[in-house]
């Protein structure tokens, strides 16, 4: 179930479940059209649109099911429907974010934006020494940044066995517009390395393939919040030094923006007012390894929510 139709004039595709993004991404940008997907190309797009969907065009287009516009379903009974905000629009109001067992959804139909072939993205990696500095200034940054960049941290384990952590940003519009505007995060600190090109869209929605090759071991749990506070940064900062693996990661993803602005009623989607997206990620290959590894992903997670304040958390498990 792999056809996609774009109509470029309405700016609108209508997509099987059975595609991936790489596929979606490709059809799309064909007619300089995108929408907001992830990015891992092997991901499904029916999984990522029915539980919400991140990605890089989240805060200037909203979340993937922000951009549904229709969806057509195989209900329990046998029956064939088409739903959207005229038709059968609180099974429509479910399939957004819902989690429930509400059918099988066999298409969709969303709503495309004009994107170029290329976005400037830079990128920073500050040694583990400066990285309280570091993660104080992403929080301020990543705040105080328009809809149109989406900025992402994570603590990674460099080739060497050092530690570091590596800010990202990618400006949504055009290069030469988001050049003054990703400057302070190039400018910030002494950086062991640092970056800043126009990359092509495509590549940038693939980023994470080289991450999470298919036949790994994967664990991870995630936690929304609105800052990161200094306790916190010391509680991760420790625990993930005793990450058991260099392959481990701690990853901070950006969300707000357009995503904050949908009202609450919209859609059964929750934690519209967070402001980051929080997960260790435990990536391991032999199964003798599953207790460690799945316990620091949980000891790492848990470490953080005593330090947070309850009313500015919101919680996701994956």
């Amino acid at each position: 179930m792999k056809i996609i139709v774009v109509d470029p004039e309405r700016r609108i595709a209508r997509a099987e479940a059975g595609l991936t993004l790489g596929e979606f991404d490709a059809a799309t940008q064909a007619h300089g059209l995108a929408t907001t997907m992830g990015v891992n190309s092997d991901t499904g797009i029916a999984g990522l649109t029915l539980g919400g969907g991140f990605g890089k065009l989240g805060r200037k287009h909203g979340l993937s099911c922000d951009n549904l516009i229709a969806a057509e379903i195989v209900t329990a009974d046998g029956r064939l429907l088409r739903t959207s905000a005229s038709e059968h629009p609180d099974l429509f109001w479910a399939l957004r974010g819902g989690g429930g067992n509400f059918g099988i959804v066999t298409a969709f139909e969303y709503r495309l934006h004009p994107l170029g072939t290329a976005l400037l993205m830079g990128s920073v990696l500050h040694a583990y020494s400066h990285a309280r500095e570091a993660m104080r200034f992403y929080d301020e940054f990543s705040r105080d940044a328009p809809d149109e960049v989406s900025v992402d941290a994570a603590l990674v384990t460099l080739p060497s066995g050092d530690r570091a952590f590596c800010i990202s940003a990618c400006y949504v519009g055009s290069p030469e517009a988001g050049g003054p505007i990703i400057a302070p995060l190039m400018k910030f600190g002494s950086p062991i390395d640092s970056r800043l090109q126009a990359i092509p869209y495509l590549q940038i929605q693939s980023a994470g393939d080289s991450l999470f090759p298919r036949g790994r071991r994967y664990y991870w749990k995630a936690q929304f919040m609105r800052e990161i506070s200094d306790g916190a940064i010391e509680a991760l900062l420790d625990s993930y030094a005793r990450a058991p693996n260099h392959s481990s990661l701690l990853v901070f993803q950006q969300v707000g923006g357009a995503i904050a602005r949908v009202p609450a009623s919209h859609s059964p989607y929750a934690n519209r007012d967070a402001a980051l997206d929080r997960f260790p990620i435990a990536i391991w290959d032999d199964p003798a390894d599953d207790e460690a590894n799945t316990r620091w992903a949980r000891d790492l997670w848990n470490a953080v929510r005593p330090l947070l304040n309850r009313r500015r958390l919101c919680q996701q498990s994956r």
